[in-house]
């Protein structure tokens, strides 16, 4: 009889594990505080933006493997389920060193992501590169650029892309050539972002009577000369970056006054890990984005700059980075932006879960054999 109420016990805690990890697996999602509501439609866009995924391919540690990557993978499938996203965008580091890879190498870490994605890599997808797929500013060479791009979808030659989906358009810009330099690359997307610009001022009807020059030049940095625009703030594309905007003096009281809410975590790092005041100046003056998503900083932050860019920080998707692997759900209404910042289980909680679970299992399987023995 206690054998039978031993298997009984261990097949109620076996039968417990799946609603407890589908549980487990589900993202938590709050409503940034700088974000206005947009009402639920058919007719928003809805981008699940996730960054930071550091996979390592072949080279991945057996907890990798046989852990993080499986819950990460389950994590993607409970928030597709949930939020039900048009679109998947991964601002940057994908790999955990990418400019170090071969083709072969490459071709290990983005079938890793794929099989992390599961059924829903179908989904409409666009990846930008970050730092570590491209290496650091003394490793950052066109070849090195090619070889990422050619596993990246619809980058150019400058690892740039602009494209539309659901009448929301975006400019995914190469932060790398930004921040280093390196003119080649930084004069082409230079000329990703005047084609934008020009694009955009046609759309809203700002008078071009000189072609090209067709406003007059500003004067501002020995390295960047760039052209006022007659577009209003906010009216132009979704900007996006692996590196965050610049901050002047980083985190103080003034800058979370300027947030958009007073409880947000702009996140500690190095200014060097942001762009130059000079580029995001041009890109802010060039573009007037509608809205710039970020990475990078490992935390979430939602930010109004003085010029009244609104920019949205992605937190890493890794435990490695981040004890609360998380993403950005962002919803592209008529007139307003609504963003969610989501997060998962800590690493440590999902081990204390299971190492509960088995002791539990082994508790009753000890106290069953105990009373048998007890019997005889």
């Amino acid at each position: 009889m206690a054998r039978w109420v031993c298997l009984l016990a261990i097949l109620i805690l076996l039968l417990s594990v799946f609603p407890l990890h589908h549980r487990i697996t589900r993202p938590s999602c709050k409503l940034s505080c700088g974000s206005a509501s947009a009402a639920s439609s058919s007719h928003h866009l809805r981008v699940m933006m996730v960054a930071d995924l550091h996979l390592r391919g072949s080279d991945s540690s057996f907890l990798d493997s046989w852990f993080r990557h499986p819950y990460t993978s389950s994590f993607f499938t409970s928030s597709f389920r949930s939020l039900n996203p048009h679109m998947l965008v991964v601002l940057g580091d994908i790999s955990a060193m990418g400019s170090a890879l071969s083709h072969a190498q490459w071709s290990s870490v983005l079938h890793q992501f794929y099989n992390i994605l599961g059924p829903h890599f179908s989904l409409p997808l666009h990846i930008l590169p970050g730092d570590r797929d491209m290496g650091k500013c003394s490793q950052l060479r066109t070849n090195i650029l090619t070889l990422t791009a050619d596993h990246m979808p619809a980058l150019d030659s400058a690892g740039c892309s602009t494209f539309q989906i659901a009448n929301v358009s975006f400019v995914s810009l190469n932060s790398m050539a930004l921040l280093c330099e390196n003119d080649d690359l930084r004069f082409g997307v230079e000329k990703v972002v005047e084609r934008a610009s020009v694009e955009f001022q046609r759309r809203a009807g700002v008078q071009m009577d000189r072609g090209i020059d067709f406003v007059e030049e500003v004067e501002m940095s020995a390295d960047f000369q760039w052209r006022a625009t007659g577009m209003t703030s906010g009216t132009g594309p979704v900007v996006l970056l692996h590196f965050p905007l610049y901050r002047p003096n980083r985190i103080t009281h003034r800058a979370y006054k300027n947030s958009l809410c007073s409880d947000i975590d702009v996140g500690m790092y190095e200014l060097t890990h942001t762009l130059p005041a000079n580029s995001t100046e041009y890109i802010c003056r060039a573009l007037k984005p509608r809205i710039v998503i970020s990475a990078h900083a490992h935390r979430f932050s939602d930010n109004i700059h003085a010029d009244g860019t609104r920019e949205v920080t992605v937190p890493a998707m890794n435990w490695a980075n981040n004890e609360k692997p998380g993403f950005a759900f962002v919803t592209f209404g008529h007139n307003a932006i609504s963003v969610s910042h989501c997060v998962f289980a800590q690493e440590w909680h999902l081990l204390t879960v299971y190492f509960s679970l088995l002791l539990s299992s082994l508790a009753i399987v000890f106290l069953a054999n105990r009373a048998t023995f007890g019997k005889n």
